[in-house]
């Protein structure tokens, strides 16, 4: 049991320092790292799951106020350095009033974790034109980063390093992972946060005995 629940830290291992990331009081995040949130790396889910580092966010406010006016911005790009548990949220926009105007004079996007709470005031705003703005985001996000000379941080890339590389001490020997545990790897990146959190006890307990 012991040797499995080796394996199966080892397969996890990233997932294991994975930190979420939200959005609260009506701010969607529409990408992250170039990529469209909902797409393959992405989880559909309001809470996502990332690792430590940099990271490029697009966002944008989007509410339905009580009269059933829909009160939508233009998608905001900035970087954030992602070292805990984060929310992106706004302040004060209650009315849908408050909300236009913000939107007009510039939304200030807050980002907020357990140890720090900055604003970001001067974010860049994402132009598209035509029947469908914005329906191919990614495309959009690969324009912005061509003109401004920016590269967007690999969150691919990241994700499969802490794949395929895990730490182990120099004399010790990474256990070979058999075929027949990726359906393992299929049923946890399927289960929800809390049963994530679960195994990764379990895990613990494991290890311990």
């Amino acid at each position: 049991m012991k040797k499995i629940a080796t394996i199966l830290a080892l397969m996890f291992m990233h997932n294991s320092y994975a930190l979420e990331v939200q959005g609260i009081n009506g701010v969607e995040i529409l990408a992250i790292d170039g990529k469209k949130v909902g797409s393959s790396l992405f989880s559909r889910d309001k809470e996502l799951d990332l690792p430590a580092g940099e990271h490029q966010i697009v966002v944008r406010f989007s509410k339905k106020f009580y009269n059933d006016l829909q009160v939508q911005s233009r998608p905001s790009i900035f970087n954030i350095d992602l070292q805990q548990d984060t929310k992106i949220s706004v302040s004060g926009l209650n009315t849908d009033y408050k909300a236009e105007r913000a939107i007009r004079e510039g939304i200030e996007w807050q980002v907020i974790s357990e140890d720090s709470e900055y604003s970001i005031k001067e974010s860049d705003i994402l132009m598209d034109n035509g029947f469908l703005p914005y329906s191919n985001i990614e495309e959009v996000i690969s324009t912005y980063n061509q003109q401004n000379s920016i590269t967007a941080p690999a969150t691919v890339a990241a994700v499969s390093a802490a794949v395929a590389i895990p730490v182990v001490a120099p004399t010790e020997v990474a256990p070979a992972v058999s075929e027949t545990t990726i359906p393992l790897q299929t049923l946890y990146q399927q289960a929800s946060r809390e049963e994530k959190k679960a195994f990764r006890i379990w895990l613990l307990e494991q290890d311990m005995k």
